[in-house]
């Protein structure tokens, strides 16, 4: 499976996930996943322009 669909799809999903998080009130867990996100995200963005 291609990696950039992957990543966008996963983006889109984060998105509808954090979304409803908000949407529901639930402040400690939205601001668990998204560092983690951000953090997976910024990883996968790094190895892509190093390789």
């Amino acid at each position: 499976m291609n990696p950039k669909f992957v990543m966008l799809f996963s983006g889109v999903l984060m998105l509808i996930a954090a979304g409803m998080m908000v949407g529901q009130g639930q402040w400690l867990m939205f601001g668990i996943v998204i560092p983690i996100w951000l953090i997976v995200l910024g990883a996968w963005l790094y190895r892509e322009r190093t390789r």
